[in-house]
């Protein structure tokens, strides 16, 4: 695999704990401790320049593989093969119907979120019962985009941060997007939780699980929309107004 395949390939965070570096989100960047001064650095997660790294400490730059090259002691090209095995995100959709299935209750915190239990039983969202992985979570069903089960999303009820199992990739899916009329105007919002209120009003709205991007998949799903408007929850807009002008056709805006 090229250099720049790989680089969009790894995933970051993975890399950063495969590499025995502990890391924190902040936008659209995760900072870790600099592997040369121990100070705060940064590494950007996605986009173009998804995987460099910069420390203002040293006022140097550097990228994941060189950061393996460094801390693994071996050279460049099995730096780069070693992280492309070892953590790199999967393409490949869930093929099989899950077999696992949740027992969901209706919570006070869901009603304090402004949802109906009556919405929450249609669409496969609650607390699951018994001890789960998703445990203290809000589990979410998710649907491929042919209507198949896949996979349970959970969103901790304490900080509200993402859980689910590995074999899940959000990248390649849309939250409630086998649902929706592809003729139609459709919301994409960054919230689950406000993607079901927007679906209570009789709005079609999908997710992207709360990423401040869209993969090039979601791109994919979204390019048969007419209309799309954005309800994009993070401040920096920029990055994600540029990919959505270069790679959607649809009529689209920002709210």
């Amino acid at each position: 695999m090229k250099y720049p395949e790989a680089m969009q390939a790894i995933a970051t965070e993975k890399a950063l704990s495969f590499l025995g570096l502990t890391a924190r989100k902040n936008g659209s960047y995760l900072n870790f401790p600099c592997i040369d001064c121990g100070n705060e650095s940064a590494i950007r997660y996605y986009g173009e320049r998804k995987n460099v790294a910069y420390c203002s400490t040293c006022k140097a730059g550097t990228n994941i593989i060189a950061m393996a090259v460094k801390l693994k002691g071996i050279d460049f090209q099995e730096a780069k093969k070693l992280l492309v095995e070892k953590t790199a995100t999967t393409e490949e959709t869930i093929q099989e119907k899950l077999s696992l299935k949740y027992e969901l209750e209706f919570t006070i915190d869901m009603e304090k979120e402004g949802l109906s239990k009556e919405l929450c039983d249609t669409v496969g969202v609650g607390r699951p019962k018994g001890k789960t992985m998703l445990s203290g979570c809000i589990a979410f069903t998710i649907h491929n985009e042919t209507g198949l089960k896949v996979a349970y999303y959970g969103i901790r009820i304490s900080d509200r941060r993402p859980k689910f199992h590995q074999s899940f990739n959000p990248e390649l899916y849309l939250f409630a997007y086998h649902v929706a009329d592809k003729n139609e105007e459709v919301l994409v919002t960054t919230d689950m939780f406000s993607c079901l209120r927007h679906l209570a009003q009789g709005e079609q709205a999908i997710c992207n699980f709360g990423l401040p991007y869209l993969s090039s998949r979601q791109m994919e799903l979204l390019s048969p929309f007419p209309y799309i408007t954005f309800e994009w929850l993070f401040t920096d807009k920029k990055d994600i107004m540029l990919n959505v002008a270069q790679n959607l056709k649809a009529y689209h805006r920002f709210v």
